[in-house]
């Protein structure tokens, strides 16, 4: 049964971490500043590129705010993916996009670039249809403590999964992310590609839907793969929804038609040979 819960979470704490005994830090990774200003809690947080490695007692203390959290659960619905490093215990999010998607990547590295410690790196790939080389982007954040509350949400047995708990998390900017990753244009509605997901973590989907946001939606199959199709008569309401948080980029994804990738696909087909 699923239950109509009454809480919504904007951000999420790491654990309280235990402190036996104050360490003064006689050196800090952060550059001198005779800054003062008092900085708003689950505001923007800055970009830590070019930082040393930050310290354990750091990573104990950084939490998730409302923009960051929203983009990392709509990119885990979609293509990206939650994993545990050799000897460490805290999970790390990583994101693959093809080198003609840039500007998304580029959004959703500056989305996390507090919780990264490098750009996205090019790699090369290969199509598995055509044998065709094509560039790739890949992100990936520190590991955190905090992202093992998301580890627990989405994966069990090492698959993803759909907890009802995902109710709480999804908010216009996850639907947003959820929709630049796996959004298909259609001619009256959108189509979410949720072919990794089994027909009862589907139908959770809907529901969350239907239920947060009244979204007609209902389940088209694609090579016997379940996907989400919104209905034409909820797209007003999903624009007015997500509308604020997509890039000009996937813009195309909420009205009809498709995106004119001209000038990205030369580029790709350029770097492809």
């Amino acid at each position: 049964m699923f239950i109509i819960p009454t809480l919504e979470l904007n951000f999420i704490l790491p654990a309280i971490p235990i402190i036996n005994k104050w360490n003064k830090v006689n050196k800090s990774i952060f550059p001198k500043t005779n800054c003062n200003a008092i900085v708003t809690f689950n505001g923007k947080l800055d970009n830590t590129l070019g930082l040393p490695k930050i310290t354990e007692f750091i990573r104990d203390l950084t939490y998730l705010n409302t923009i960051s959290l929203g983009l990392i659960v709509g990119l885990i619905l979609g293509d990206a993916y939650l994993k545990k490093g050799i000897n460490s215990t805290n999970v790390r999010i990583g994101f693959k996009q093809s080198i003609i998607n840039f500007p998304f990547m580029w959004a959703t590295y500056i989305g996390l670039a507090h919780y990264c410690n490098s750009l996205p790196r090019f790699e090369w790939a290969y199509l598995k249809s055509t044998g065709l080389r094509y560039g790739k982007l890949v992100l990936e954040t520190r590991s955190y403590p905090v992202m093992n509350i998301l580890y627990t949400l989405f994966i069990e047995d090492g698959k993803k999964i759909i907890r009802e708990e995902l109710y709480f998390y999804l908010s216009p900017i996850a639907l947003a992310y959820w929709i630049m990753s796996d959004g298909v244009s259609q001619q009256y509605g959108l189509l979410i590609c949720t072919d990794n997901f089994s027909v009862p973590d589907v139908v959770r989907l809907i529901n969350i839907l239907k239920i947060r946001y009244d979204l007609n939606c209902s389940i088209h199959y694609t090579k016997n793969k379940p996907r989400i199709y919104i209905k034409a008569d909820s797209m007003n309401k999903l624009r007015i929804l997500v509308g604020p948080h997509i890039i000009p980029f996937s813009n195309y994804k909420l009205r009809k038609g498709k995106r004119n990738v001209n000038i990205y696909y030369i580029s790709f087909l350029k770097l492809g040979n």
